[in-house]
């Protein structure tokens, strides 16, 4: 039997339209998008709600949801810490975990996402082996626990299996490092079996091919990737540009920075995605606006490691697709990532209103969150329209937040921009499944309960 819904307003074509009635099809995709409804249809009235579409994580490591609060005191022995010294903690931490401590962060962290509003993740899945190196008997252990995750909290997936190789430009892998590293015909072997993973049904499950970045990859590496991505109809993914040191030593290796690496060894194209993007060089923006790729940015992980400020006016100008990602954990907030794009940019420039080119901030910061994840993910969703699949979520308008806007869609939208948090999520819908209602989970206190298990294994 079809859904229709009406809220006071609903996020269609960049703007909110008021009392638009939403109808969801036994199929999981919307139906119509009107005001009126058949006779046979019975018409959800979400008084005080707007009906928004899904926001898509398009980059995430979810088992790093273990080092929130943990890495936040300044290291006794030095000045103060940086990118490198947090990876240190990370490596740490990931060489503690068994597959069930390793299913039960991530479990959380996708929960989590779910109640902040995020309906489908990217996950930048690279923790492969145990400890040491030494393959599972299940080559695919750890995939099978990321996908078990997104199952129990109800959000769709895209699996991204991350090739790893090295240390760095002539430095072997090793500690941590050794869990990641696959050759690759190892590589090429398991995408091909992960095949087997891939739905469309009221959970999308989606596969695809990332580099983890031109510092871990030697040449060879990356065109043999770009090779199995040729043959493989996933989106491809790729750290890019992250640290100035990962430009230094690109520079050193290859003679060009990564973006062009990426460029000549094949990667470039409309199914890429370069994350993070932090410090391009001039022409790099172009490069990649004119191989149709895209740019996801991960504002709350970027400020929480001292990433630095992409210059987005540059991105933007080169008509370059932009997404949005949690990266680390360090929060999970759609509304927080989604805001510090524009925020971020009006600090690097010292200007107000500066991403859209025309409209409004809330037009272009949203359509990181829905379309530009969308994209960014190989999903048929992002966007209230006949055929979309039907990943929602209604925010609540009694939030003191609104308080002078209700009348007024553009006002109703600034202020979900400005203001909005994930307390504010009243319902989610995954394929026309309600997974948050009211703004509760049924899982989180489960997942909650087995994440403090995890917490003094890894830190005890």
């Amino acid at each position: 039997m079809p859904q229709a819904h009406q809220a006071d307003f609903t996020w269609i074509d960049g703007r909110f339209v008021r009392d638009a009635v939403v109808t969801v099809g036994d199929d999981g995709r919307i139906a119509s998008v009107g005001v009126e409804t058949g006779d046979e249809q019975t018409v959800e009235r979400l008084r005080g709600r707007v009906l928004l579409p899904g926001f898509v994580n398009a980059h995430s490591h979810a088992f790093q949801r273990l080092l929130r609060g943990r890495v936040e005191a300044r290291p006794a022995d030095r000045a103060g810490g940086d990118f490198w010294g947090w990876r240190e903690a990370m490596y740490r931490a990931v060489d503690r975990l068994d597959p069930d401590d390793f299913e039960r962060a991530t479990r959380l962290a996708f929960v989590e996402m779910a109640l902040a509003g995020w309906t489908h993740v990217v996950e930048f899945h690279y923790v492969h082996h145990q400890a040491g190196g030494v393959p599972y008997d299940d080559p695919h252990e750890l995939s099978r626990r990321v996908l078990a995750a997104a199952e129990f909290a109800g959000i769709g997936i895209t699996l991204l299996r991350v090739a790893y190789q090295r240390g760095g430009p002539g430095v072997e892998a090793g500690g941590g490092q050794l869990r990641f590293v696959d050759t690759l015909d190892e590589y090429a072997l398991a995408l091909d079996e992960l095949d087997a993973f891939r739905s469309s049904g009221p959970r999308p499950v989606g596969v695809g091919v990332a580099a983890h970045s031109v510092r871990a990859l030697d040449g060879d590496f990356l065109r043999g990737l770009a090779v199995l991505a040729e043959g493989d109809p996933g989106v491809v993914h790729a750290h890019v540009s992250e640290q100035p040191r990962e430009i230094e030593q690109c520079l050193a290796e290859h003679g060009r920075r990564p973006v062009e690496l990426l460029d000549e060894v094949g990667l470039l194209g409309p199914r890429f995605t370069a994350v993070h993007a932090t410090h391009l060089g001039p022409g790099e923006p172009a490069l990649l606006g004119r191989a149709g790729s895209a740019v996801c940015v991960c504002p709350t992980t970027e400020r929480n490691l001292g990433d630095g400020l992409p210059d987005l006016t540059a991105l933007l100008d080169a008509r370059v697709p932009l997404a949005l990602g949690s990266d680390s954990q360090a929060r999970i907030d759609a509304f927080a990532e989604a805001r510090a794009l524009e925020d971020g940019e009006r600090l690097r420039s010292g200007r107000r209103v500066v991403l859209p080119r025309s409209g409004t901030t809330a037009a272009v910061v949203l359509g990181a969150a829905t379309t530009g994840g969308a994209r960014a993910a190989g999903l048929d969703a992002g966007r209230i329209e006949v055929g979309a699949r039907a990943d929602l979520i209604t925010v609540a308008l009694r939030d003191p937040a609104f308080a002078g806007t209700v009348g007024d869609p553009e006002a109703v939208a600034g202020a979900l921009v400005l203001g909005g948090t994930p307390a504010m999520v009243e319902d989610v819908w995954v394929g026309g499944r309600r997974i948050v209602e009211g703004g509760r989970h049924p899982g989180l206190t489960r997942a909650a309960r087995a994440f403090d298990e995890v917490v003094p294994r890894v830190y005890g």
